[in-house]
């Protein structure tokens, strides 16, 4: 009979439960990254998946006395992780009702609080989006929009046309745009 999984896998998980941290180490390196990059792609946000991970991996020192040898360790770093993508999106969609609740019905301090949170959120999602441009179109949508800089100043301070710079800001802002659209974030 063959083993799902390896036996230093198995080896692993023993020296966990007797509290050897290099085999915490050793588990964390071999596993992290592959971690990082399968809640990357359903939570689209580098900080929110760097600090998922540390509580996948904070769980399972927390943990490590509970674990059965017999199961997979990659199987439970997975199950542990898809529950902790599943209550971040859980409490996204709390803290957002929450936010429309109190615009909807609560006193002018309640709504300047929820609208504070909204307005937050998306600032958040749009600098996540502004992340994802190629890096000139970032620098020069960030001297037009950060740093108030009009198009002939960008032109100038990068080397550029003005007509470059302008079609940097166009595309950037048709991409953030249609981005925010497919989010169902604007309407039109």
């Amino acid at each position: 009979m063959t083993e799902r999984f390896s036996n230093s896998d198995v080896s692993l998980v023993r020296r966990l439960k007797e509290n050897d941290k290099p085999a915490f180490e050793l588990i964390f390196n071999k596993f992290s990254k592959k971690l990082y990059y399968f809640t990357l792609n359903y939570v689209h946000s580098q900080a929110e998946t760097e600090e998922i991970i540390q509580n996948v991996f904070v769980a399972l020192w927390e943990n490590r006395d509970m674990l059965n040898e017999s199961f997979p360790i990659q199987s439970y770093l997975y199950k542990v992780t898809i529950n902790h993508i599943y209550n971040y999106f859980k409490h996204q969609l709390v803290r957002r009702r929450y936010a429309e609740n109190m615009i909807l019905e609560g006193t002018d301090e309640d709504k300047e609080a929820a609208q504070g949170i909204l307005t937050n959120d998306l600032g958040e999602i749009v600098d996540k989006i502004i992340g994802e441009l190629p890096l000139r179109q970032q620098v020069i949508y960030r001297l037009s929009r950060t740093e108030g800089l009009c198009h002939a100043e960008i032109a100038m301070r990068l080397g550029l046309s003005v007509r470059s710079v302008e079609n940097q800001i166009y595309r950037a802002l048709k991409y953030i745009r249609e981005k925010l659209n497919r989010e169902s974030i604007l309407t039109e």
